[in-house]
């Protein structure tokens, strides 16, 4: 995946392009998403600000269907031998997918939501109507707050909540900032510990995190690893 974004005063907001390409199940399955996002700021006052997004999403999906295994291709002895009978539907999807959302925020607090699949799109390969994309509803709100003058010390508790369809999921959680190094520490839905440490330096954002599984999937999975590094160009004032 990559993204880009700027701020635009003549458009009072921000525009945004973000491209995404997965691979699943061996290839099986194969999704580009190309979007387009603007957000519109509105100022309220001299500390409390609001923005309005909206995401137009153009979707393209693939199956290689020669991948795919059927009951009627098997032989009890010799295996996957026969030719399967099941018909062969057209392995190209595409479609549009909208969301939107808003955030209010100012130097200390922030809040908003957010609505993906707005229309829920079909993502049906052969009977239409069938595999409809859940809307998925996000809330999330935080704080920062000083822990000394000058504000080079802070800490910001945060709170994320996503619905989709029949899942629900709350993610708990509080970042300690000193200077250029921030640490933190999550909790997702009495699944996992998610501990992270960062560096910001000028335009350079590095961190690292990993996941510690607290649930009964802990004794089959080792928890997951992940390193991000962020770039901050200077933009005209």
């Amino acid at each position: 995946s990559a993204s880009y974004d700027q701020h635009f005063d003549m458009l009072n907001g921000g525009v945004g392009l973000m491209v995404m390409n997965d691979k699943a199940g061996e290839g099986t399955i194969a999704t580009t998403n190309i979007s387009g996002i603007y957000a519109y700021q509105l100022n309220i006052n001299r500390k409390l600000s609001m923005r309005f997004g909206l995401q137009g999403t153009y979707v393209q999906k693939k199956l290689d269907w020669d991948k795919l295994t059927f009951g009627d291709m098997i032989d009890p002895r010799y295996g996957f031998v026969y030719e399967t009978q099941e018909v062969r539907p057209k392995e190209s999807r595409s479609f549009m997918d909208f969301s939107s959302g808003m955030i209010i925020y100012s130097s200390k607090v922030y809040g908003g939501v957010a609505v993906h699949h707005m229309t829920q799109p079909d993502e049906a390969f052969i009977v239409k109507g069938s595999s409809k994309l859940p809307m998925k509803i996000t809330a999330h709100a935080g704080a920062m707050i000083p822990l000394a003058k000058g504000n080079e010390a802070f800490i910001s508790p945060n709170i994320l909540y996503q619905m989709q369809q029949d899942f629900q999921q709350l993610n708990l959680g509080l970042y300690v900032v000193k200077g250029p190094i921030v640490g933190g520490l999550w909790y997702r839905n009495q699944d996992a510990f998610i501990l992270l440490i960062g560096i910001q330096k000028d335009q350079i954002k590095m961190g690292y995190s990993y996941d510690v599984t607290i649930s009964r999937l802990g004794n089959a999975t080792a928890g997951s690893h992940e390193i991000s590094f962020q770039l901050q160009f200077h933009c005209k004032p």
